[in-house]
């Protein structure tokens, strides 16, 4: 932990610190020059009286607390506000941000199991803070947290066996909905492979317009797992693995859906953005 005691410091260091603790629609306003005890600070304010301004700032103050000019005051541009009984310090310190982990299910061929397969990265923040005291008792704090280092999720991964050759059955892809990832080895047992070119999209009115309910044209729930397809190239009710995707049902039409073009179900449109449209290797299953 670093600790660093305002006395001393210079106005305009303290200021800054003050004003990024401001909320975003506090900074425009007037300009005031707030006098504490141990130092002097010039910050933006939108605040319309000097008690609006001090709850700005999160200073709560007994009623005995000399005020000067009194809380009920206006304020204007340029005024000097008066705490002689408030002393301000600032501290940081950085903390680790915990990793998180991130449960995926997939399948595999061979026995249940679970796999760790990103370790993931813990994280580092900055935590700042400015503390109001009022003799030994604190009346106020403002605190900022300024990420240095992103936390990566540790990835685990819950495989479940295939017994099948050609991949799980219509039940289980619609019961698991796994999420789409690259864990996922194309089945053994196929009928045929199709170049395709997809796309990706989501159950909300983005994708299906604004009167959608969710469900495809066979009524099932939009999502991972459910895709759209032309039914004069794929029949709808079939069976895929589509690379990089996963196991799916052909649960869906669409407009644009001709030929070889297949839609994949997401549920966020920033996984469909992330996905965008890219040739794939289908597996057309039994």
């Amino acid at each position: 932990m670093r600790w660093v005691s305002a006395m001393g410091q210079l106005a305009g260091a303290l200021g800054a610190l003050l004003l990024l603790a401001l909320p975003a629609s506090a900074q425009p306003g007037v300009d005031v020059t707030i006098h504490f005890a141990n130092d002097t600070v010039s910050l933006a304010t939108a605040a319309s009286t000097v008690g609006g301004l001090l709850e700005e700032l999160s200073i709560k103050l007994p009623a005995t607390a000399q005020v000067d000019p009194p809380a009920n005051s206006a304020l204007t541009d340029g005024l000097s506000v008066y705490l002689p009984q408030v002393s301000v310090t600032r501290g940081e310190s950085e903390a680790p941000i915990p990793i998180a982990v991130q449960i995926e299910e997939s399948w595999h061929f061979g026995p249940e199991m679970i796999s760790a397969v990103k370790p993931g990265q813990e994280g580092l923040k900055l935590v700042s803070w400015t503390v109001f005291l009022s003799g030994n008792r604190e009346v106020g704090r403002r605190q900022r947290v300024e990420v240095l280092r992103p936390m990566r999720p540790q990835t685990v991964v819950y495989f479940h066996e295939l017994t099948s050759s050609d991949g799980p059955s219509t039940e289980q892809i619609l019961k698991l909905r796994a999420k789409p990832g690259p864990y996922q080895d194309p089945p053994t047992h196929y009928k045929r492979i199709v170049t395709m070119e997809s796309t990706a999209y989501e159950p909300g009115p983005t994708s299906c317009g604004g009167d959608t309910s969710g469900n495809t044209a066979c009524g099932l729930k939009a999502g991972y797992g459910v895709v759209a397809v032309d039914p004069d190239t794929i029949p709808l009710g079939t069976r895929l693995f589509i690379e990089g995707y996963g196991y799916a049902v052909a649960g869906d039409t669409g407009g644009a859906i001709k030929g070889n073009i297949i839609d994949l179900g997401f549920m966020t449109l920033d996984e469909c953005y992330a996905w965008g449209r890219r040739d794939v290797q289908v597996y057309v299953l039994y």
